[in-house]
This record gives C-alpha cells, sequence and structure tokens, in this order.
C-alpha cells in the first residue's frame, strides 16, 4: 500500500492563500490542509493565485491577482466564490486553466482535492482518472464520490438537501482542525469583562440577538467582521475586519464568544478557535454547535433572549484551562491529521476494486495503528 499520495489541491479562485483573506472560511480551509497534508507527508500540487503563505511542493498560477481585482470589481470578496452570475467569469477562466494544468502534471493514482462543490465540478469531470474527494463539506452543492464532511449534523442536512433517503458508504465526517499555536491563551487577571463577536455581519449570523443579549447581561460588546455595519446597534463597539492576528488576540482577551447564529451552521469554526484561547461560547443549540460547544463545560447553547442575557454572564465563570485542552484534544491539527490518513488508506484500499475490497487482517490492523 503506498505511503505517499500526489494530491491536486484546489484553492477558489477569488481570494489569495495568505491570512490576509482569513474571513474567507475556504482560504482559510485550503491552508490549514496543505498543512495536513505535509504534517503526513503526502505531496502537494497546489492550484491557486500569486500569492501564497500554504506549504506545497509546486505552486501553479491559475488567475492573477490582476484578473481577480477585473473580474469581481464590486464584488465582495467573501462571496465571489460562489454567488451569482456576475462569478461566472472568474471560474470559467481559472477552471479552464487548473484542467490543463493537472492534464500536463497528473500520474496515475493522484488524488485530487477540491472544496467548491460544482462550482469545481467540470475539473473533476475532465480527469475522470483521478480520485476527486470533497475535503470539507460545508456547503450544499457536493456533488463527488467521495466526500468529506465538517459534521455529522451537515452530512445529514446534505442527504435531506439533496433528496437522498439511502446513506452512502464513501462518506465519511472529519472535523475542521486548527494549529493551537495560532491561538493565544489569556487567563484574562487584568481585562475588564466583555462579550466578543466574530463573524460576518449579516441578520442569519444572528448579530441583532448579539447586541441585544450583550445589553441585557450588562456586558460591553466589541465585533469583528466583514459586512453591514448597520447591522451594530444597542451599543456595541465595532472593531472593523482586523487581520488574523488581531482578531485571535482579540478572542483571547475575551470574557465569552456570542455566536448565535440563526441557520444550521455546518461547524462553526469560530467558536474552536475561541476555545483553543480558552474562551467560552454562547450559541443557539442547532448545527456544529451541538458538536463542539459542551453545555455548561465550554459555553452554552441558548433558546430565548434571557437565557442568552444569563448564559453571557454565567460562561465567565467556566474554567478556562478545560475549554482549551477540550479544543485542542479534538480540534488540533494533531488530533485530527490520523482521521485523515485513515480515510487517504481507505482510498487507496478502494481504488482497484472498490465496495467489494476485502482486506486481510494485517491490512486492517495497519489501518488502527496509523489512525491511532
Amino acid at each position: 500500500m503506498p505511503s505517499n499520495l500526489r494530491c491536486h489541491l484546489l484553492a477558489l479562485p477569488n481570494v489569495q492563500t495568505t491570512k490576509h483573506y482569513s474571513l474567507d472560511g475556504f482560504c482559510s480551509a485550503t491552508i490549514r490542509m496543505a498543512k495536513l497534508l505535509k504534517l503526513l507527508g503526502h505531496e502537494v500540487i497546489l492550484y491557486a493565485s500569486e500569492e501564497n503563505e500554504a506549504p506545497c511542493d509546486e505552486l501553479v498560477h491559475v488567475i492573477t491577482k490582476e484578473e481577480q481585482t477585473t473580474l469581481l470589481d464590486g464584488i465582495d470578496y467573501q462571496y465571489a466564490g460562489f454567488f451569482g452570475q456576475k462569478c461566472y467569469p472568474i471560474w470559467a477562466l481559472a477552471n479552464g486553466r487548473t484542467i490543463r494544468e493537472i492534464r500536463a502534471r497528473k500520474q496515475p493514482r493522484d488524488v485530487l482535492l477540491l472544496i467548491g462543490g460544482t462550482s469545481q465540478q467540470q475539473i473533476a469531470e475532465a480527469h475522470p482518472d483521478l480520485v476527486a474527494v470533497e475535503y470539507s463539506i460545508g456547503y450544499i452543492s457536493s456533488f463527488a464520490k467521495y466526500r468529506v464532511y465538517e459534521s455529522h449534523v451537515w452530512r445529514a442536512m446534505t442527504a435531506i438537501r439533496q433528496g437522498s433517503e439511502d446513506g452512502r458508504f464513501f462518506d465519511a465526517t472529519i472535523p475542521l482542525f486548527f494549529d493551537p499555536s495560532e491561538f493565544p491563551a489569556c487567563d484574562r487577571a487584568d481585562d475588564p469583562p466583555f462579550v466578543l463577536y466574530v463573524g460576518r455581519l449579516t441578520v442569519k449570523k444572528g448579530l441583532e440577538i448579539a447586541c441585544r443579549a450583550a445589553q441585557a447581561a450588562g456586558l460591553p460588546l466589541k465585533v469583528i467582521g466583514h459586512g453591514d455595519e448597520a447591522l451594530v446597534t444597542h451599543g456595541a463597539e465595532y472593531l472593523g475586519a482586523v487581520s488574523q492576528d488581531v482578531r485571535n488576540a482579540w478572542m483571547a482577551r475575551a470574557s465569552v464568544l456570542i455566536a448565535p447564529t440563526l441557520y444550521v451552521e455546518p461547524f462553526g469554526s469560530v467558536v474552536v478557535e475561541a476555545a483553543l484561547c480558552g474562551t467560552p461560547s454562547v450559541t443557539t443549540d442547532w448545527g456544529g454547535f451541538v458538536d463542539t460547544v459542551e453545555q455548561g463545560k465550554t459555553g452554552f447553547r441558548c433558546h430565548y433572549l434571557g437565557e442568552f442575557a444569563q448564559a453571557l454572564v454565567d460562561a465567565r465563570h467556566l474554567d478556562r484551562s478545560y475549554i482549551r485542552q477540550r479544543a485542542d484534544s479534538l480540534y488540533s491539527i494533531r488530533a485530527v491529521a490520523p482521521q485523515y490518513q485513515q480515510y487517504f488508506d481507505r482510498l487507496n484500499l478502494l481504488w482497484d476494486q472498490g465496495w467489494n475490497t476485502v482486506t486481510a487482517p494485517h491490512e486492517r490492523l495497519h489501518l488502527v495503528e496509523r489512525a491511532g
């Protein structure tokens, strides 16, 4: 069984793969996956734009920064990867180049790693000899035979939305993962208490709930994000769309993070990022939060305004060292890497015979050892 994979990792064409674009979750996921693949010893060929901070063996430019600026003129870069007819030209350009560049580099048994849903489907269809894997699904438009979801909740939601009542043997659920060294810890001994909101400034992210709950709790609210600043109300302070390092420093200092998302969150990475700083979270009681927020231990999942307000007060007394330790044990890159390696080992076993593959006892033991 080969231990090293050649991976063609595709970035989205709307961003540079740098921390400057950390507000774009898909960009952050691409950088994290590159780090994980290199940690596991796999070869990474990254198809992206010009500026790059993702570790790789080869960076293939499929779109320039100038082309991004021109084609995305007047479009919010956070949403440019997916929404609306205005975005078609940038996808058409980048996808066409990516297809050609992969054709020039691919070898037998290579893996194609995608995170753009049906927007990248034509690339997979152009290379049917590669195993196409959607490696971090937090969107509805998934299509590949091999899929890795960010949470069990989103895996079930996708099946419902796509009209399937049957299970899918080759699907897997592996949580998002993070580098704990990027998230500073703070005991907050010298800081006055405050609540922090980090995310898009939209109605569906529950920003109004955050503003009202903080006011009801008698705690100041600081807001970080990109979007409609008019939604920052009830005396909350808007800090802007700050850099990743500045955002992480604010998360470490916060008494509590609030994330009252109104829709079913596929994962809700900001809660885990805050937890890696030792900061508890107050959230709604659905979506990925059901897994990431341990009720009464790392935060509270709430159901009405008064409960949110009380939770913001009570969360200040939770054990920050336990919150950080739990997040590290479940969501650090070290903790999650063996899960991906087990998944890649399974792909290697399935390559020739698919579902009918029968592994010998020593191969099954090998999988257990690699996973551990």
